[in-house]
């Protein structure tokens, strides 16, 4: 509790706001899907093999990653990790949202050794974690995807030890150091405004549409959402904030 508490206070001094706050205002941010960064160091977990073990005392950061077939003919399968994310993380909120601080959504596809992959990065102590394992790991939809060949496999981390106990133990090291402290906020707000809106639009499709076909729709719809209001929704106000400044863009 002592290390809870000593986390909030630091969430507060950073962010200026508690941990509600955080997550309503962080929603009115800039949504960033990353397609080709590097994997962070996992230990992998297979599904189906979530065991009790004594859990360690503390939070940290903890990934359940998603990796998505493909083959070197395929074309990337973007679809897929947006029916993860609204058929298999969507879900965790609705009664694990007390177990996550902060958290986000991480994509990425090059055709290397990773492969495409669909990540869920959260913030939680080490009984939150196996909680929200567990939970994944129940998901019938999940299991459809593995029958089907549709994910390879899933990937949790050890819940028996916390690898990644500071707020900034995620971001990029060649940050400066109020960046890696303060950008979680900004991703978690990003993903909250992609997962809410792939939730709206996969409630508009008609019930007896292919769940597959149903998010290949969503997708195109998300896509489209971004490509003709992000300029405007989301990096001008974000421009807006930073009081118009410039920004230097790196080629």
């Amino acid at each position: 509790m002592a290390d809870r508490a000593q986390f909030m206070l630091k969430l507060e001094h950073v962010y200026g706001f508690r941990r509600r706050a955080v997550q309503w205002l962080a929603a009115l941010l800039f949504t960033a899907v990353l397609s080709g960064c590097a994997l962070a160091p996992s230990t992998p977990a297979a599904t189906g093999s979530i065991a009790p073990v004594s859990l360690p005392a503390g939070e940290g950061w903890w990934y359940a990653r998603f990796h998505i077939a493909r083959t070197d003919e395929d074309d990337t399968q973007w679809h897929i990790g947006t029916l993860l994310g609204g058929e298999v993380v969507a879900p965790l909120f609705e009664q694990h949202a007390g177990d996550i601080l902060i958290w986000r959504i991480h994509r990425r596809a090059p055709r290397d050794e990773h492969g495409h992959v669909f990540s869920l990065v959260f913030y939680s102590s080490a009984a939150g974690a196996q909680r929200i394992y567990s939970a994944i790991d129940a998901n019938p939809v999940l299991a459809r995807l593995l029958r089907d060949g549709l994910v390879s496999k899933v990937h949790f981390d050890d819940v028996d030890r916390i690898i990644r106990p500071g707020v900034a133990d995620t971001s990029d090291r060649n940050w400066p150091a109020v960046v890696q402290h303060t950008w979680p906020a900004m991703a978690m707000g990003a993903s909250r405004m992609w997962l809410d809106s792939v939730s709206l639009l996969a409630a508009e499709q008609a019930d007896d549409v292919d769940l597959e076909q149903r998010y290949r729709q969503v997708n195109r719809e998300v896509s489209k959402l971004w490509a003709e209001q992000g300029q405007h929704a989301v990096l001008h106000h974000l421009s807006a904030i930073y009081a118009y400044e410039p920004i230097l863009i790196r080629y």
